[in-house]
């Protein structure tokens, strides 16, 4: 549930509890809608809902840990305590404390940017191969119709051109 619903709810329910008559009645019956409509039984179940709890994330390697993070940060939002926890040794999990709303949203925001990763980084692998010249020197050439090659291809102007004999020139 939203934060503004939550905060509408905790409204009519303060007018509920002090408000006069027909206000009152009125009150009572939209703060029943809204429970019924968000899913909620009871006032206690909203407020167990911001209950803040120690949460495990996994990840693999260094590129997930950056996204995992980042997801992170944009779900907890600046006056969150985005305060991340890493575990020591092999395992790649990421902590932090947040509400079970949060877990969720934090879960599906970073397995959509995941795919979304993976897919451009393959993207990328072509436009590496591209602009390095990572082929032999007699591959056929043809036309790149494709819209994966197309958007490599416009990639490759982003890519530094390295050679194994600047390597060694440099050293």
């Amino acid at each position: 549930m939203e934060e503004k619903e939550r905060q509408k709810i905790l409204k009519i329910q303060a007018l509920a509890e002090r408000g006069v008559g027909g206000e009152k009645t009125t009150a009572e019956r939209m703060l029943r809608k809204l429970l019924a409509k968000n899913g909620i039984s009871s006032l206690e179940e909203l407020e167990a809902d911001k209950e803040v709890q120690y949460y495990l994330f996994s990840y693999h390697g260094k590129h997930e840990i950056k996204l995992l993070e980042q997801c992170i940060y944009k779900v907890l939002t600046e006056a969150g305590d985005r305060t991340c926890y890493r575990s020591h040794g092999k395992r790649e999990k990421l902590g932090v404390y947040c509400t079970k709303a949060q877990k969720i949203e934090i879960d599906l925001e970073f397995d959509f940017y995941r795919k979304v990763f993976y897919e451009e980084l393959e993207v990328f692998m072509i436009a590496f191969i591209q602009k390095q010249h990572i082929f032999p020197p007699d591959v056929p050439t043809g036309k790149c119709d494709d819209e994966k090659h197309m958007r490599a291809l416009l990639m490759t102007g982003g890519i530094k051109k390295k050679s194994r004999t600047g390597l060694i020139e440099e050293k």
